[in-house]
């Protein structure tokens, strides 16, 4: 029964440390996040709180490993309640109402690199996870979005030919089975572009030039389908 205590005093207390070490990432960025500030705002010593993490570097994988969770899970969900002809736009959408509604959170782990710091490999097998799902969601475009009724396919350029060749052994992307280079270059071009848009919203880059991002969101995602 002690035990049992101690743990869920011990899960307690490292759950109120990441709650503070997101308020201290809104303010300033991970620059800002400091285990003796965290402490000093629960009550504890520094030396107090070392015992729950080891250093910052810590911390900070437990804040990005849960940032990468949740957005797999929330991207992983959206696409599974979606019909097969919506799953990429539910995917994209999913990725950029996730990154709107917490963008500190976005920004931590698709923002600038923490300078020294080495994520764990457990970091990038939940990333593989959502890479998994944007491959999964690309091979729903296969014959049922990339070619309008009536209209020809876009010729593979020897551009593209070559990524998809390049592409081929690169890997392993995501759990589950190998996919082929042309559907890795789709799913790359759909995490590079999608990314691109939503981060430079995220960061305020749009303000003043007077458009609604969503529109160009939007844009992109259609010419994504159509594989433009």
């Amino acid at each position: 029964m002690a035990t049992a205590r101690r743990e869920r005093y011990r899960k307690q207390t490292r759950e109120e440390a990441k709650a503070v070490a997101l308020t201290q990432l809104a303010e300033a960025g991970t620059a800002g996040i400091s285990v003796n500030a965290i402490a000093k705002a629960m009550g504890m010593t520094g030396p107090a709180l070392y015992r729950y993490f080891t250093g910052r570097d810590e911390l900070l994988t437990e804040l990005i490993t849960d940032a990468y969770r949740d957005l797999a899970e929330a991207t992983a969900q959206a696409v599974a309640e979606a019909a097969p002809a919506d799953r990429f736009r539910a995917l994209a959408h999913a990725i950029r109402d996730w990154a709107k509604e917490q963008p500190d959170r976005y920004l931590l782990i698709y923002g600038t690199p923490v300078p020294s710091y080495q994520a764990p490999p457990e970091t990038t097998e939940i990333a593989a996870r959502l890479m998994r799902t944007i491959l999964d969601a690309c091979a729903t475009l296969d014959g049922a979005h990339a070619e309008q009724p009536g209209e020809p396919g876009e010729p593979v350029t020897d551009l593209e030919a070559e990524l998809a060749r390049h592409l081929e052994g690169a890997g392993p992307w995501a759990p589950g089975p190998m996919s082929d280079g042309e559907l890795k270059g789709r799913a790359l071009r759909t995490w590079t572009r999608l990314h691109g848009v939503i981060s430079l919203d995220v960061q305020g880059q749009f303000t003043g030039m007077g458009f609604d991002p969503s529109v160009l969101f939007e844009a992109e995602v259609e010419a994504l389908i159509r594989g433009a």
